[in-house]
């Protein structure tokens, strides 16, 4: 049963025993039996999550990397709150690297030297024609990332390619071995004299519209292959330092001659030795998207709260409430003039938190609830038949709707200072209170990435997301 059986009990209470016939004067007694039921209720959850997922001490709730996106100032580049449009068509290939431009990787973006001043943080917009994107290098790192592309007007971001994916290399002319670049530690190696590299063609994505980049980096190809909360990736963007618009590399030969390019280089870690020789791409069109110098920038960190409202002691399907919440800071890049004369990154400068927001994903219960965030409160009923189920039956899920956006002040990430209150879960068909559960409870409540999927009905969220 989901969530719609209200602990109703018949009229008598067991005294030690025996039974009492039951009468209007038997008020207390009725709330002290349904009191009773409501703390065997939070037992049995506690002791069915237990045989399900094993113990619960010592372990925390909140799986949120906090991993920051970003947006250009005055552009909603990143909200999932508005309707989207535009599509894609996308077309592989392969290209040859001649030798020269893996040497100059060697030579000019040495692994472990601060690359700084190879270029700055960028977006792009996109071109009225098609452009092609071509990952050139690997250096050796035993991080696990995806190169993935941001476009405003597309509803989902592109993934563009995975770590070692079609990069191979030979050692010489005569060699017919192709060595490839792999997940872990491998790279492009020195002795490289070809590099046999994958291509991307994009085309009718929506004109001058902004784009950006960013990495998805896991520790190793290990931990992305986990499907546990405990394993969720970083996010590097473009608009953040992560990446920089490369200045100086020789254009491989089987570039169209009247093609533009950008070389674009990459660094995988959040204060790592930005080398920016991690991975290497390229980008060519007739024209090329244009590079643009970011100025101002908007920060946000997201949380995905799901929640159960103890509707059934066996039921994990965490979808009752599901709720993202986005705290918004804008952030000025500052750039100084280095010993040659370039204009190059130097800090980012805090302006100030811009908003708080909220957005109801889902809501799978069948009673009443408030959510409560920060200072902020929003009741199922006043948007919605508090009985329906709302975005969590099978087959109908939509990952990316807003059942209701709304301001939110006073919410503390750090603290998740969230709670929902559900009418007819307390004492005497009351309200029953549920609050981010402490270090060693077992949750009714947890924190995850906005990217993170919830589950259908009565569909159990899988153990590897508590046990890895």
């Amino acid at each position: 049963m989901k969530i719609g059986k209200l602990l109703a009990f018949g009229c008598f209470a067991a005294i030690g025993v025996g039974l009492m016939s039951c009468s209007k004067a038997d008020v207390f007694d009725s709330n002290a039996a349904n009191e009773l039921k409501k703390e065997q209720l939070e037992k049995d959850y506690t002791s069915n999550f237990v045989k399900k997922y094993g113990a619960v001490e010592g372990k925390s709730w909140d799986f949120a990397t906090m991993a920051p996106s970003y947006r250009i100032v005055g552009e909603n580049s990143a909200t999932r709150a508005f309707t989207r449009n535009g599509s894609y068509t996308t077309t592989t290939g392969s290209m040859i690297i001649e030798k020269e431009v893996s040497q100059w990787m060697f030579t000019n973006m040495k692994a472990g030297k601060d690359n700084t001043k190879m270029g700055s943080p960028f977006y792009l917009k996109v071109p009225g024609n098609s452009f092609t994107i071509v990952p050139i290098f690997q250096g050796t790192a035993s991080y696990y990332w995806e190169l993935w592309m941001h476009v405003v007007g597309l509803d989902n971001d592109v993934k563009i390619w995975s770590k070692g994916e079609g990069l191979s290399y030979r050692e010489s002319e005569t060699s017919t071995e192709w060595k490839e670049a792999g997940t872990d530690n491998a790279g492009i190696s020195k002795n490289a004299y070809e590099v046999k590299a994958p291509t991307y063609t994009y085309a009718d994505l929506p004109e001058g519209k902004s784009m950006y980049f960013y990495l998805k980096v896991w520790n190793n190809y290990s931990d992305f292959k986990k499907n546990s909360l405990n394993y969720q990736p970083r996010l590097l963007s473009s608009l953040d330092h992560q990446m920089l618009a490369l200045q100086g590399l020789d254009t491989p030969k089987e570039v169209p001659a009247d093609n533009e390019v950008a070389i674009i280089g990459c660094e995988d870690a959040v204060g790592g030795d930005y080398d920016y020789e991690d991975l290497v791409f390229l980008m060519y069109g007739n024209p090329a998207p244009p590079i643009i110098q970011v100025k101002e920038v908007e920060k946000s960190v997201t949380k995905r709260y799901m929640m159960e409202d103890l509707g059934d002691a066996d039921d994990f399907d965490f979808n009752d409430v599901v709720v993202d919440v986005t705290t918004t800071e804008k952030k000025k890049i500052v750039y100084k003039f280095d010993e040659y004369g370039s204009l190059v990154y130097e800090k980012e400068e805090d302006l100030g938190t811009t908003s708080q927001k909220a957005i109801v994903r889902a809501a799978g219960g069948t009673l009443d609830f408030t959510l409560k965030i920060g200072q902020t409160t929003w009741t199922k009923s006043t948007k919605f038949n508090s009985a329906e189920m709302l975005n969590t039956k099978a087959g109908e899920i939509s990952y990316n709707k807003v059942l209701d956006e709304f301001d939110v002040t006073g919410w503390d990430p750090k603290t998740n200072n969230v709670s929902v209150s559900v009418v007819g879960k307390g004492g005497d068909n009351g309200v029953k209170t549920v609050v981010f559960p402490k270090k060693g409870e077992a949750p009714m409540i947890i924190a995850v990435n906005e990217t993170e999927n919830w589950m259908d009905e009565r569909t159990s969220v899988p153990t590897s997301w508590f046990t890895e």
